[in-house]
């Protein structure tokens, strides 16, 4: 009964499956490695037009490190006459230019966050190239599974064909019934119709890795060699990021004891004055020092707010390497599961293969219908298309391990 509802629907829909996806096969070559696709991936993300801000803030860090004062001098003037009053022609006029000098300390931790600084940008672009590794690895792993599932609808698909010539003739032969060849002819237009699902699935991984790339071809060498690492290194890209970002951090926390504090200053000044009309002006030069009397209270909140953020920067990194070392287990047991599987399914493969060849057999000989010969091409198929799937998952995995261990394309 299940097999007259196959038929059925598929003779519904076997008209809008006839026209097969374009471009088909992928294009590969070998003028095209997966390093030059992740260079390709990578100068096309869109972290990639953040770079430039470590060069600006190193820039704008630098000539505030390299300044001559700790804060902009001030300039003062001030004058005095008494003509509102009582009128004697009383002047004064006095000028300043006041200098804020460094704190001790204060000018050489200003200059070395800017080291700290730039040193984040080798790192920023570790990580970014490791993320275009594993789109890189993704797209094309993808579009490697979707090529061994077509491969495999094709393969059923031929059989269903052959299978179908042979019934016809049987049944213009007269050897078999003539609803055996509806039975067949559905057969074939499910293999053919499942054949065009993995026509367009192929297609649209196509498209999609056209579109990440912006290439039309795929590397021919796309396969990765075998780690045995069980730890993530200290090297991983993800690791070094936030190792340079805590140690900004630590530079800054230098900076902010000096925060809420008040600079030193230097005053040079001239005053010109006199007491009424009768006295000539009198000029003298003057040198003034002003100075904090206690900074230290005032810093106290930005250090412990330096602190607190260089606290969870740490924090974060054991957390980070926590779940990469997670990630690098799961990936690294599940490639290991993949493995056992294959050697099932290539045992599954042989067993049920010998089982269809002994149903073809016996189909041949008349002594068993149709449906039973097509439940065992079904095994057939089935366990031929799992050990062909496992095949690439197990390429696929051990990209993924190399993924979760920070290697870069």
């Amino acid at each position: 009964m299940s097999y007259l509802k196959h038929l059925i629907a598929s003779l519904l829909v076997s008209h809008s499956f006839v026209v097969s996806a374009g471009g088909l096969p992928a294009d590969y070559s070998d003028s095209i490695t997966l390093s030059t696709v992740t260079e390709q991936v990578y100068q096309r993300l869109p972290g990639k037009q953040a770079e430039s801000k470590f060069g600006q803030l190193q820039q704008a860090n630098d000539e505030l490190g390299n300044a001559l004062f700790a804060e902009p001098a001030t300039a003062n003037l001030d004058h005095f006459n008494d003509a509102i009053g009582s009128g004697d022609g009383m002047q004064e006029w006095e000028g300043s230019v006041d200098m804020p000098i460094w704190l001790p300390g204060q000018q050489q931790a200003q200059q070395a966050l800017s080291g700290k600084i730039i040193a984040q940008l080798p790192a920023y672009q570790s990580r970014l190239r490791l993320q275009a590794s594993g789109e890189v690895r993704e797209l094309v792993w993808q579009v490697k599974l979707a090529e061994a599932r077509l491969e495999q609808a094709e393969q059923v698909w031929e059989t269903a064909k052959k299978l179908e010539q042979d019934v016809q003739s049987r049944v213009k032969a007269g050897d078999l019934a003539a609803n055996e060849a509806l039975l067949a002819s559905s057969n074939t237009m499910e293999a053919h119709s499942k054949m065009i699902a993995a026509e367009s699935q192929l297609s649209q991984q196509l498209k999609i890795y056209q579109l990440i790339t912006g290439l039309q071809s795929l590397p021919a060498e796309v396969a990765e060699a075998s780690q045995e690492q069980t730890v993530v290194p200290a090297q991983h890209p993800v690791l070094l990021m936030q190792d340079q970002v805590i140690a900004r951090l630590q530079a800054e926390m230098g900076i902010a004891r000096f925060e809420g504090s008040v600079n030193p200053s230097v005053s040079v000044g001239v005053r010109r004055e006199r007491g009424d009309d009768n006295e000539s002006f009198n000029n003298s030069l003057g040198i003034g020092f002003s100075m904090p009397l206690d900074n230290q209270r005032y810093s106290e909140v930005a250090v412990a707010e330096s602190a607190a953020a260089l606290a969870d920067a740490q924090v974060a990194r054991q957390e980070l390497e926590r779940q990469l070392n997670k990630d690098l287990l799961a990936s690294q047991e599940t490639l290991s599961a993949t493995r056992k599987q294959l050697d099932l399914a290539a045992k599954q493969n042989q067993t049920t293969n010998e089982y269809y060849q002994m149903q073809k057999r016996a189909f041949d000989l008349g002594e068993i219908n149709l449906i039973d010969l097509l439940r065992s091409q079904v095994l057939a198929n089935e366990s031929r298309s799992r050990k062909r799937e496992l095949e690439v998952q197990i390429e696929q995995q051990k990209a993924l391990v190399n993924q979760a261990l920070g290697i870069i394309l």
